[in-house]
């Protein structure tokens, strides 16, 4: 497995790099693409977040693959940071990429032939290249977010919240200009409050106030992807998501699935019963929950 770092974007002052994998090894023939990006509520997380396991399976399938970078909140909106920057790296994956890559390291890339994916905030990404010119041929959606207005969003948990400094957690609006790369959101021993994005992050969330913070405008409309299921050709879709989460209810993925199909839209849901969250996090070769992913990346493979 080979990895070249490129920048896709330069915007006030810096550069957003994405990651392109692929077999050194192999056909001379053009290959498919699947643009990942990562999760972390729009605050957190970087390209790095992307597996190893669903690298490897993606390259045995013969994809090139990308993760990509994105500005992250709450210092720039979500429609002027993650949006903004995800549709631009789809668009660099279309008409820049194939050429930097040829000449760099002689691999050829079919642009016709490109997927989308990504966990959390990032399958919100995935799901609105769908809204772009020449939409993906799939998406596949690991727990995403979506229906950003959905009260599961808005409403504080009950949850016993740790005492956070609020000037501590403001920290975070010092970064400027927003950086595109952030620790991630958890840790092995869970969230790292001594971090002031991760602690605005983690208030905001369970104040039922993050969404709302980073759509200041009020404008879904160009933010949630739910808004693109009855306009146009959506993409074949593939929803994974786990009953017990928390953080991103389950119903909104069965929601889609079944508003998609209602609009005579290919669709898949699978719903795995009694996994949280970042169901794949800590997923072996082999277990049930690879297998689970695996079959999400076939349908990702039989769809170019």
């Amino acid at each position: 497995m080979a990895k070249h770092q490129f920048t896709y974007k330069e915007i006030d002052g810096q550069s957003i790099d994405a990651d392109v994998y692929y077999d050194g090894v192999g056909t001379s023939a053009s290959r498919p693409v699947a643009l990942y990006f990562h999760g972390g509520n729009f605050v957190s997380g970087s390209k790095e977040l992307l597996g190893k396991l669903h690298i490897q399976k993606l390259l045995e399938f013969g994809f090139v693959v990308v993760s990509a970078n994105y500005r992250l909140c709450p210092t720039i909106s979500l429609a002027e940071g993650p949006v903004s920057d995800a549709l631009d790296a789809y668009q660099w994956v279309r008409e820049r990429l194939p050429t930097i890559l040829k000449e760099q390291t002689g691999v050829s890339l079919d642009v016709k032939k490109i997927v989308v994916f990504g966990h959390s905030c990032g399958a919100t990404l995935a799901l609105l290249t769908a809204g772009q010119p020449e939409p993906p041929l799939a998406i596949l959606d690991i727990f995403g977010i979506k229906y950003l207005q959905d009260p599961a969003f808005h409403t504080a948990s009950e949850d016993r919240v740790p005492l956070i400094d609020e000037a501590f957690v403001n920290q975070v609006f010092q970064q400027v200009p927003a950086p595109s790369t952030a620790a991630p959101p958890m840790t092995a021993t869970g969230p790292d409050l001594k971090n002031p994005r991760i602690a605005w992050m983690f208030s905001a969330v369970k104040k039922g106030a993050l969404i709302k913070s980073i759509v200041a405008d009020g404008n879904y409309e160009t933010v949630d992807p739910t808004f693109l299921f009855s306009k146009g050709k959506f993409p074949p879709t593939y929803f994974i998501h786990g009953t017990a989460d928390t953080l991103v209810p389950h119903k909104l993925s069965q929601n889609a699935y079944d508003e998609l199909v209602a609009a005579g839209r290919e669709s898949h849901l699978v719903l795995v019963e009694g996994a949280p969250h970042g169901l794949d996090a800590r997923m072996q070769e082999g277990d049930d929950t690879y297998r689970t992913i695996v079959k999400g990346l076939e349908f990702l493979k039989a769809h170019i």
